[in-house]
Order: C-alpha cells, then sequence, then structure tokens
C-alpha cells in the first residue's frame, strides 16, 4: 500500500524524469559527429556564441562568483574534486560542474558536494529550458542550444543562486570551443595532454593541445600537469601570446610520493609558498598524487589572486576527505570490487599503474564496456597483459554507441585474455564477474564512466542517490 508520502515522493521522481527528458531532447546527433572539418568549425563557433547568448538569457550568472576553469585530457575530474573538498575544509561555498555523470544527471551541478534537490530541479530545468527557446527563436542560424550547454547554463544559475563564492568548472571536450569557455575565471588549468578525442580534436598531440591551450584567458594565470614536450610548446606559445603567467608541476611547485595504500597517497608538497610534508591524498594511486599537486598549486594561484592565505590545516582536511565517485572506487571486499572510468589509454595507463600498487590480490578479472569513439586496440592489449579474466558488457548511451560486447571479447581474446566471456546487460557482467571470483580475486570494472555508473547501482541506488543527494548513501565509513 502506498503512503502519501510515498505517492509524493513518486509523483516528484515521475516530474524531475519527465524534466530529464526535455533537457535530453537537445541531444540531436550522436556526439563527435560531423565529419566535415568546415562543418565541425562552424559548428563550434556556433556553441561559443549561443552558450554566451544562453548565460545572457540567465542573467549571466557566471559573473557571480569566482571560477577556477580545469580542462586537460584527464584528470579534470579529479582535480576539480580536489579543489571543491580543499575549498570546503577552507570554509567557502563552492558550486562544482562536472560531466559526465554516473548515475544521474543532478551530479552535473552539486553545491558545497550535494546534488541539486529532485524537488527544486524541475522548476529550474523549466527556466534553462525558457532560455534555451528564447536563444533559439531569436537566431535560427546559431541553432537551439544542445545538451551540455544547457546543463551548463542551469549549473551556473544554481551556484549563484546559492550563493556560491567559487565555482569549479570541468571543461568537456577539447577547450578551446567547449561551452564551458565562455567563462573568465581566476584561474585556468590544464591537466595532461594527451590523444583522445582525435576524431573531433586531431590526431597529434600539438592538435590536441591546441584545443587545450585555447582555455588559457588574458592575464590569467594557469597551472599546468605533466605534458609532453610538443604539446607544452603549444601551452607556452598561448600563454605568451596571452600574457599569462604559467605554473607548471615539476617545474615550479615539486611533489614527492611518498607511499601509497588503500588508505590513499602520501606525498611532500613544494609550492609557491605552501610546503607540505607528509600530507595524504583519500583519492587513490600515484596518478592521484600528481593531480592533488595540479590542485594545490591551481589553489595557490587563486589565494594569491584574492589575496588569501591557504590555512594548511583545513588543505591537509580537503585532500584526505576528497571522494570522487567511480575512480579507483572500492566497492566491497572478498571479492574485493573496484570502479573506475579509464577510458582513455591515459587513464588505462594509469590505472595499470595503481591497482598492483594499491591493492593486493590473487586474479584480475575485469568488466569492461567502452564506447566505439575510444581507441580500443592498444587499450585492449594494455588491459589483456594484466587481467586473467575478462566479462565483455555493452553500456547503452544515448548519442554514444558503444562496441557490441562480443566484438569487445573477441579483442579480448585475440589479445590473449585467458578466460573471456560476453554479457551484454552490464549489472548481469558484473554478476557473472563476481561468480567467476575467488573471495582473494579482484574484479575491476573500467572501460567507460557510462558503464561505472550502470554497476554501480548494485551498491548504491539511483533514487537513495538523488533522495539523499550524495553519491555515497550507503557511506562505508
Amino acid at each position: 500500500m502506498h503512503t502519501p508520502a510515498t505517492v509524493c515522493e513518486e509523483y516528484r521522481l515521475e516530474t524531475l524524469n519527465q524534466s530529464f527528458r526535455r533537457m535530453e531532447s537537445l541531444i540531436t546527433r550522436p556526439a563527435e559527429s560531423l565529419d566535415n572539418p568546415e562543418e565541425r568549425q562552424a559548428e563550434f563557433q556556433h556553441r561559443l556564441e549561443r552558450t554566451r547568448r544562453l548565460m545572457h538569457a540567465l542573467g549571466n550568472p557566471e559573473r557571480a562568483y569566482d571560477i577556477i576553469h580545469i580542462g586537460g585530457t584527464s584528470g579534470k575530474g579529479s582535480v576539480a574534486i580536489l579543489c571543491e573538498s580543499i575549498l570546503r575544509a577552507m570554509g567557502w561555498r563552492v558550486g562544482t560542474h562536472t560531466s559526465p555523470y554516473l548515475q544521474t544527471p543532478l551530479e552535473k551541478a552539486r553545491v558545497d558536494s550535494a546534488l541539486l534537490g529532485v524537488a527544486e530541479a524541475p522548476g529550474l530545468i523549466d527556466r534553462v529550458m525558457q532560455a534555451v527557446g528564447l536563444v533559439s527563436a531569436r537566431d535560427g542560424v546559431l541553432g537551439k542550444p544542445h545538451y551540455a550547454e544547457a546543463w551548463l547554463g542551469l549549473a551556473m544559475r544554481i551556484f549563484a543562486d546559492a550563493g556560491c563564492e567559487v565555482g569549479v568548472i570541468e571543461a568537456g571536450l577539447g577547450g578551446r570551443y567547449d561551452a564551458t569557455n565562455v567563462v573568465t575565471p581566476s584561474v585556468s588549468v590544464i591537466t595532461t595532454v594527451h590523444y583522445d578525442h582525435i576524431r573531433v580534436l586531431g590526431e597529434t598531440l600539438d592538435a590536441i593541445a591546441f584545443h587545450k591551450a585555447g582555455i588559457i584567458k588574458p592575464g590569467v594565470p594557469v597551472v599546468v600537469g605533466e605534458v609532453p614536450g610538443v604539446a607544452w610548446d603549444v601551452i607556452e606559445k598561448e600563454s605568451l601570446q596571452r600574457g599569462a603567467r604559467v605554473i607548471r608541476v615539476g617545474r615550479d611547485v615539486q611533489v614527492e610520493p611518498l607511499e601509497l595504500s588503500q588508505r590513499g597517497g602520501r606525498f611532500n608538497y613544494r609550492g609557491m609558498k605552501l610546503n607540505l610534508q607528509d600530507a595524504t591524498v583519500g583519492l587513490l594511486g600515484g596518478h592521484q598524487i600528481a593531480n592533488a599537486a595540479v590542485a594545490l598549486a591551481a589553489l595557490e594561484l587563486y589565494a594569491s589572486a584574492e589575496g588569501l592565505t591557504l590555512d594548511e590545516e583545513a588543505v591537509r582536511r580537503g585532500l584526505l576527505q576528497a571522494r570522487f565517485a567511480g575512480r579507483l572506487e572500492v566497492m566491497q571486499d572478498r571479492p574485493l570490487a573496484v570502479l573506475d572510468g579509464a577510458h582513455n589509454q591515459e587513464k588505462i595507463d594509469a590505472l595499470l599503474a595503481a591497482v598492483p600498487e594499491v591493492f593486493d590480490y590473487d586474479r584480475l578479472i575485469l568488466v569492461l564496456g567502452m564506447l566505439e569513439a575510444k581507441t580500443v586496440t592498444p587499450i585492449m592489449r594494455a588491459l589483456a597483459g594484466a587481467a586473467q579474466g575478462v566479462v565483455a558488457t555493452h553500456p547503452q548511451v544515448k548519442g554514444k554507441p558503444a562496441i557490441p560486447a562480443d566484438e569487445l571479447a573477441a579483442l579480448a581474446k585475440q589479445a590473449g585474455v585467458e578466460t573471456v566471456e560476453a554479457e551484454p546487460e552490464p549489472l548481469a557482467a558484473l554478476g557473472r564477474a563476481l561468480d567467476l571470483a575467488q573471495p582473494g580475486d579482484l574484479v575491476l570494472v573500467t572501460g567507460s564512466l557510462y558503464l561505472i555508473g550502470m554497476v554501480r547501482s548494485h551498491w548504491h541506488s539511483t533514487e537513495a542517490i538523488m533522495r539523499q543527494r550524495t553519491m555515497f548513501p550507503n557511506d562505508r565509513g
């Protein structure tokens, strides 16, 4: 029997789902389409102008707070989470916009790490969709604002309404022509540059770096993580042209890893003014120590620009307390189950380095699902060298076709994996891998963040996440 409270909650969820469907109607073609370079360049320009006009229709909320704008190939989300956690530990009100989401689009707009509420979201989405219609009606040449642009507008409006002091904004695809590049930040960040989205960004590192360097703004300082020399040349040239001060990790600030474990990574950091001895970042893996250094440098620049002092105790607390769903996230023991959305070669390399450093296990069994847009063959070779078993599956994503499970399984067999099975349904694939595993084994789900979101519901229901407004409703403590 449904109680009045239950009926009310079901009504709210259905209303919210209807609002989500309205937003999803803005996905009008597969991602990374437009093969013609001239058409693609025209769309890049239209995207930026559409987003500017959408922000204007929403009252230019992006001007209501300081912004840290984070681009790069890998590590963007982790650096964003680390900045958010440290700023919160210092007592600041922080809005964070990251993409893609794992289980609910509400993850795209968080205030002090809390997701947008189920009751509030439909009204705010209505407001954004009205602005979308206004922009569309005024200039048919630009076209209707797309899904990512609308969600960016929604997040920016939410942050302004909530009185956020800082917005931590993760760039989407590329940077130069990404919708987020309409902001004027206090600090820009380029985490890494590697091969990804080559169909859109180009097949060479200097071409990809051109897109990443596009977030550098005149006179706005930028932090650069570990990048190859050819990418650094592009970034350095762009920063000189724009009169932007560059802080390069490894040159201007130093980080020294000390220890990796399932409790996190211990390290020393020597920055511009901030020096930390034996700090711990709660995110797992050696690559997270590198991300922590990038985040700390960004916050040092931000504090300097605003005339602030970073409190060492708060910085340490923020580093330790940082949590990021779906990134080397431990879900259970015996067998150990870990989720990590490693979807390109750089992320896979970092994952394969981190897993034996952080975890003790007998066999590694993968649940693997990948999108067609990714470079699969070298990734599969790398995974095959580490895994004793693969259960291939098929994440379902609107506008982003995935490799069929049987085709992915065939690639795993060709790469030499001992035990390979195909199970198209992601939760069933997870169940099969857990059945195959012995208590001392590690079941690692990876390949696509969309896959991570699907299987994560085995431990954290999407309804509980939305109701409690947190990605960790069943906190392991």
